[in-house]
């Protein structure tokens, strides 16, 4: 598994699932009202009010820098988790 760390599908794959989520939560909030509690991956932010958009574009695979690359594979995974 950890081959897989930072592999460009496993990334985009997760990715689609975060903005499949968000949409999801969303739709939702936008029915039932936002849930204001703290992020579990940003503490000191509310959870509804994270910039989804600005952090899948800020984490993504970086084709130069395999470190940079698993790096935002986990902060993906735990996006994923924060939802």
């Amino acid at each position: 598994m950890a081959q897989l760390l930072g592999h460009p599908g496993c990334m985009e794959s997760l990715r689609a699932d975060l903005r499949d989520l968000q949409a999801a939560i969303a739709d939702v909030s936008s029915r039932a009202g936002a849930v204001r509690a703290p992020s579990w991956k940003f503490p000191d932010r509310v959870s509804c009010e994270l910039d989804m958009a600005a952090l899948l574009e800020q984490y993504r695979h970086c084709p130069g820098d395999p470190e940079v690359s698993q790096h935002g594979h986990v902060v993906l995974l735990e996006l994923l988790i924060d939802r």
